[in-house]
C-alpha cells in the first residue's frame, strides 16, 4: 500500500466518523421532541394524504465535515534537488613541457705548470743518446772520500777502506743513469751525502750538492744530472756491507763521476 492510498482510506474513516456522530445527535433531538407517555396526547386520525409531510434532513456530507477532523495533508516530498547543469567538457590543456636548462659552458681551468720531473728528462736523455763505454772503477780516490767522511777518531784502514769504497761504487754504479748530451755534460760530477742504517737501507733522503764542471753548453742539464745521482742512492739499496765496520760507511760522501761510474 502506497503512502496516497493510506491518505485516502484515513480520510474515509474520519468522514464516517464525523457522519455517525451527526447522526446521533439528530436522533438526541427526535428523542427530546417526542411527549413523555404519561401526557395524554390526542390522537387524530388523519389520511396519509392530509399529513404534512416533514422533510428529511440533509444528510451531512463529507465536505460538510469540520476542518479539524479532516486528515492532515499529505507531507509534501521534498522537491527533486535540480541535477547540476553538467558544463561542456573542455579537454585540459596540454602541459607545457619544459625548456631544457642551459648548462653554462665551463671554462677549462689552465692547469698550473707542472715542476720539471728531472727523473723523466733523465731517462729520455739516456734512451736518444748513447750510453759511453763504463771505465774500471777508481777505488783510491773513493777511499779518500771515505776518509774525508769518517770521524777524526776512528783508525781507518785503507786496505778497508778501499775494500769498502770498491764495494758501495759497484752496488750503486749500475742503478745510475747520468744524462748523456755531449761531452761537456760528462765533465760534470757531483757529491751525494748519504746516511746508512746498520740494514744497509738509507736513513732520510740522500743530498746532493751543486754539481761541478758546468758550463754554458752543460748548465741546462745539471740539475737532472744531480737528480739521476740522488735517485740511484735510493734505488740500489740495501746496501750488502761488513756490519763490523758499520762505524765505516754510517755516512759516506759519493762522488758520481761519468768518467769513472759510467
Amino acid at each position: 500500500m502506497t503512502r496516497q492510498e493510506g491518505i485516502s482510506i484515513g480520510a474515509a474513516l474520519v468522514a464516517h466518523a464525523a457522519l455517525l456522530a451527526i447522526l446521533s445527535l439528530a436522533w438526541q433531538r427526535q428523542m427530546q421532541l417526542m411527549p413523555s407517555p404519561d401526557d395524554a396526547v390526542a390522537v387524530e386520525l388523519v389520511t396519509i394524504a392530509d399529513a404534512p409531510r416533514v422533510p428529511e434532513p440533509p444528510q451531512p456530507s463529507i465536505a460538510a465535515a469540520p476542518q479539524e477532523a479532516a486528515a492532515a495533508p499529505a507531507e509534501a516530498e521534498p522537491a527533486p534537488a535540480p541535477e547540476p547543469v553538467k558544463a561542456d567538457a573542455v579537454p585540459p590543456p596540454e602541459p607545457v613541457k619544459p625548456k631544457p636548462e642551459q648548462k653554462p659552458k665551463s671554462t677549462p681551468t689552465k692547469a698550473p705548470p707542472s715542476a720539471l720531473d728531472t727523473s723523466s728528462l733523465a731517462s729520455l736523455i739516456d734512451k736518444s743518446l748513447p750510453k759511453a763505454p763504463k771505465k774500471t772503477l777508481d777505488t783510491s780516490k773513493l777511499a779518500k772520500d771515505i776518509n774525508a767522511a769518517a770521524p777524526a777518531k776512528a783508525a781507518i784502514d785503507p786496505r778497508a777502506a778501499a775494500t769498502l769504497a770498491q764495494s758501495i761504487r759497484a752496488q750503486v754504479a749500475p742503478c745510475w743513469n747520468p744524462p748523456v748530451g755531449g761531452r761537456d755534460v760528462r765533465r760534470m760530477t757531483v757529491v751525494v751525502s748519504v746516511q746508512y742504517g746498520r740494514d744497509g737501507r738509507v736513513i732520510g733522503l740522500p743530498v746532493a750538492g751543486t754539481p761541478t764542471g758546468m758550463t754554458a753548453a752543460n748548465a741546462d742539464y745539471a740539475r737532472a744530472f744531480a737528480e739521476t745521482a740522488r735517485r740511484a742512492v735510493l734505488r740500489c739499496q740495501p746496501l750488502k756491507l761488513p756490519p763490523d765496520l758499520y762505524e765505516l760507511w754510517q755516512s759516506v760522501e759519493i762522488n758520481f763521476d761519468p768518467e769513472e761510474m759510467t
